[in-house]
């Protein structure tokens, strides 16, 4: 079993070049494997049966197929490996028909390697409409050339049945794999859009420097809370206390430690309460889920003594602030504007009787 998990990784291990479709190596490395280890079964078989002429074409379509592969882990090139495998089959089909029948002689895989043409995305449309005219000249040629239901062999007899059935049954494996590929790339595909959609959404809905809500995504969560007629909602409007002083005394970067430092502890301070946004500069906008404004106000003054004795360090400098809050209970007869209006304005009551406060 190890040998055999270790065949399979090798074969599908990606050495494909960077503008070319890595699935696509793989596919055509694993379908040329089972091709030839198809022809090489089919090779013991008629030689076991002293069927000849015919076991050594396929002893040979069966070594073209394997060094094709080996080659492709050398001479990455999809178009090289594509060609080879087709060539390889038409022509072993083409010698083999006359003696074990059209249907046993490989030919139904130049429908696999069509369908694989149109697996390589990076091909334009009309190169694989070209293309598949090509395959299907060859299959035209090959129904021309070799009469169905000809052959040395008895068609009614045992062989030509055992080399039906095992043709027909590898033909319908190949398809699996080819149809395996297919689903699982456009499956893996699908889930990188799916995350990287959620990862733009994300990016959308984040303040980059505090990592905290931006207006715009708190607006959205507020407006769809504010739909459940049975919940309680309370917003607070947060401002620190001269933060322009910080700015201009210490420097811009000690003002974005500030900010990155409360943004920390209003999202440890808001876990399992409610959402907090930054809404612009050095505001702050809590929206509160399942409380109203009595349960909100004694837990807005414990944020606000954390903060006043909270102690900033930035590099030499060590200090402390203060914030001013303004709560306001939600209420379906104003709407969600007029709530962070009214949070606002006593936002600003808070600031002109002196700030550090919380006003409700």
């Amino acid at each position: 079993m190890g040998f055999f998990k270790e065949t399979i990784d090798f074969i599908m291990s990606d050495h494909s070049a960077e503008d070319k479709s890595n699935g696509l190596m793989i596919v055509l490395r694993v379908v040329s494997c089972i091709v030839s280890v198809l022809m090489f079964v089919m090779c013991a078989y008629v030689s076991i049966r002293k069927i000849y002429p015919g076991n050594l074409i396929f002893l040979a379509g069966a070594a073209v197929l394997a060094g094709v592969v080996i080659i492709s882990f050398f001479f990455v090139n999809t178009d090289f490996v594509m060609v080879m495998f087709v060539a390889d089959v038409f022509i072993v089909s083409l010698l083999t028909a006359p003696v074990f029948g059209y249907r046993n002689s490989c030919y139904s895989f130049l429908f696999i390697a069509l369908m694989l043409f149109w697996y390589d995305s990076s091909k334009s449309v009309t190169i694989r409409m070209l293309f598949s005219a090509v395959i299907t000249a060859l299959i035209c040629i090959h129904s021309m050339i070799s009469k169905p239901g000809a052959a040395q062999i008895d068609t009614l007899g045992f062989d030509y049945r055992v080399l039906l059935i095992l043709n027909t049954v590898v033909f319908c494996f190949c398809l699996c794999v080819v149809a395996y590929f297919l689903c699982k790339e456009n499956v893996a595909d699908e889930r990188k859009l799916i995350l990287y959609n959620e990862k733009l959404k994300q990016i959308a809905g984040v303040d980059p420097l505090t990592g905290l809500m931006n207006r715009r995504e708190i607006g959205e969560r507020f407006e769809q809370m504010s739909k459940e007629d049975s919940l309680a909602i309370t917003i607070v409007m947060g401002d620190i206390d001269f933060f322009k002083k910080v700015n201009d005394t210490r420097g811009h970067d000690c003002g974005d430690y500030v900010l990155k430092t409360i943004a920390k502890i209003f999202q440890d301070f808001m876990k399992d309460k409610g959402y907090v946004s930054r809404w612009g500069g050095e505001e702050f906008l809590f929206v509160f889920s399942g409380f109203n404004g009595d349960d909100t106000y004694p837990m807005m003054e414990d944020l606000r003594k954390k903060i006043e004795s909270y102690d900033f360090n930035f590099f030499t400098h060590d200090f402390h602030l203060t914030m001013t809050f303004g709560v306001e209970e939600y209420s379906a007869r104003f709407g969600t504007d007029e709530a962070i209006k009214k949070a606002d304005e006593k936002l600003y009551i808070g600031k002109e009787q002196g700030r550090n406060q919380v006003v409700y």
